[in-house]
């Protein structure tokens, strides 16, 4: 995760040093794409991620994951022209996209429900963290040496994962339920025996369901994943989560945080009116947002996640338009009195609403989501989602920018946050404290230990009478 902020935060160095010395000549579409390109890297290597995860186990994934970031920081640090730099994006975005939903996933599966917000909102932490690192060595290295140095920050990741355990939930989907069990206890201690159990009688129901099932032909597996695919997107468990999924993308991506740090040049000339400061207001902002997100994993131990989501992201909102006015008043001369404080304010205010809501609390509640049998094609779909969003944003703004100016771009964003509030009130249930087998079961509207139980005890009186 330290490693996903650092590909985040070398954005700003890498544009506003090319921008300037023209070392690798980039016009607005050739940055655009290759500001762009970690949307749809990203999805191609999301499309290996159901595959290792579910056939071959989490922690392949996560492996995987680190030896490609370190690739793309190897070949960052040798690049002299445009291709050299998008085969470098592309290691990279292949990385996020196997690494990323694996992370969340590990955490929400390792961990107890009464600890997995806050362990979950260390993951935003550790992204703003790498984030940070890179602005601050952006102060003082140029971009080349920047790549070479944060590339030794991507090896204590593989590292762990190397020495990490597999997942007791995708041991109990593979029947290893003593090993199951084994690792359970050891994460989390005996006193959560009832979870564990729960979720092995669950695993063996579904198994139990698809014994009578006999071996099929090549062409009878197409047609059985294609009725998996129409049969899961039929079940609430399912198509719910995905639709809340998509709005806490919607605003995780669209808050501002990854338009600010990829064109910060643009951001911070229009606050501003100058980027000699740049680097310097981007390191106190990031320091800013991780204390931000800081106090979110102190908040979800105490306040339920709806009201908080509402709260944090309608200031996020706010920001935006206190923004978005204060640039266009500053543009027209409308202003009775400027001061660069003024922009710092508001720019520090609008990193809070990111870092304590807007990126850590989406990112907190869309994994607690998911339902078991599905969370490979769920992290599919999530990875899609993410790309299209990332890749549409990134992409679209700086023609936005030309378009609209920026202040018209962060008056649409906030409409687009807006919406997605309004959505996720109908649509969002509680999950403060709450098992991930119960949030499943809320989705499905009923428990499938609890209906065989009674099931079984109905076939028990048949039997008696």
């Amino acid at each position: 995760m330290l490693s996903y902020g650092m590909v985040i935060g070398f954005n700003a160095s890498l544009f506003s040093e090319l921008r300037k010395s023209q070392e690798i000549p980039l016009d607005r579409d050739s940055e655009s794409w290759l500001a762009s390109l970690i949307g749809i890297t990203t999805f191609i290597g999301a499309l290996f991620t159901p595959i290792i995860i579910d056939s071959i186990g989490r922690k392949p994934a996560v492996i995987t994951s680190s030896v490609l970031m370190v690739s793309g920081w190897i070949t960052l640090s040798l690049a002299s022209s445009l291709p050299v730099l998008l085969v470098a994006k592309f290691l990279q975005g292949m990385s996020v996209g196997l690494g990323s939903t694996m992370g969340g996933l590990l955490i929400a599966e390792y961990s107890s429900p009464k600890y997995r917000g806050s362990f979950m909102a260390t993951i935003l932490t550790f992204v703003l963290l790498g984030s940070l690192i890179s602005h601050l060595f952006a102060l003082f290295y140029n971009w080349h040496q920047i790549s070479t140095i944060v590339g030794f920050f991507s090896l204590p990741g593989l590292i762990i994962s190397l020495f990490s355990p597999e997942s007791p939930v995708f041991l109990a989907t593979k029947g290893r339920y003593d090993q199951c069990r084994k690792v359970f206890r050891w994460l989390r201690g005996p006193n959560e025996d009832d979870e564990l159990e729960k979720m092995i009688k669950t695993d063996m129901i579904v198994k139990e369901s698809k014994k009578s099932r006999p071996k099929k032909t090549m062409s009878k597996i197409i047609q059985k994943k294609l009725t998996y695919v129409i049969l899961t997107f039929k079940k609430r468990e399912f198509y719910i989560p995905v639709f809340i999924m998509m709005h806490l993308s919607a605003i995780h991506e669209f808050c501002g945080a990854l338009v600010y740090d990829t064109y910060a040049f643009d951001i911070h000339k229009a606050l501003y009116g100058t980027d000699i400061y740049m680097f310097k207001v981007m390191a106190s902002v990031d320091i800013q947002r991780i204390l931000s997100t800081v106090l979110t994993v102190y908040l979800t131990s105490r306040v339920r996640r709806r009201p908080l989501l509402f709260t944090l992201v309608g200031l996020n909102i706010l920001a935006y338009i206190c923004e978005a006015g204060y640039i266009y008043a500053r543009r027209h001369s409308l202003l009775p009195f400027d001061h660069m404080a003024i922009g710092v304010f508001l720019h520090h205010f609008h990193y809070f609403t990111n870092g304590a809501g807007s990126m850590s609390l989406t990112t907190i509640i869309s994994n607690e989501l998911f339902p078991t049998a599905d969370k490979g094609f769920c992290g599919l779909i999530r990875s899609l989602i993410f790309s299209i969003f990332v890749f549409a944003n990134v992409k679209s703004a700086p023609y936005l920018f030309s378009l609209i100016d920026v202040e018209g771009t962060l008056c649409a964003y906030a409409l687009l946050l807006f919406y997605c509030q309004v959505m996720l009130y109908y649509m969002l249930p509680e999950t403060k404290d709450k098992t991930l087998q119960e949030i499943e079961d809320k989705f499905r509207g009923f428990s499938l230990v609890d209906r065989a139980e009674i099931l079984k005890t109905k076939d028990d009186e048949d039997v008696s009478n």
